[in-house]
């Protein structure tokens, strides 16, 4: 990289961000999330290992079974959301390293 970030570009992801907490009732594709996730798989990791996992929940179904690990100030809008992103990360990573 031989440019540096621009000053609003450091404003939009560090000190302007908030949480969003309104959605629009329209579904999410299969390409936005696949666009999504190879965009979030380029961060820096140890030794390109990638422990990074998400699982993408857009059914009601699956939301529910969300709903005993959820705030209360996170319940509505993440039950309403078109898709919900179960960030993780594999603890055990390091055995598939060789593959």
């Amino acid at each position: 990289m031989s440019e540096a970030i621009t000053p609003a570009a450091l404003e939009t992801l560090f000190t302007g961000a908030r949480t969003h907490n309104g959605w629009l009732d329209i579904p999410v594709s299969d390409e936005t999330l696949r666009e999504i996730y190879d965009l979030m798989k380029w961060g820096p990791t140890s030794a390109n290992c990638s422990p990074a996992r998400i699982v993408f929940v857009r059914s009601p179904e699956g939301k529910e079974k969300l709903r005993p690990a959820l705030s209360s100030g996170n319940l509505e809008k993440t039950l309403t959301a078109p898709v919900t992103a179960i960030v993780a990360w594999d603890s055990e990573f390091y055995e598939r390293l060789p593959e």
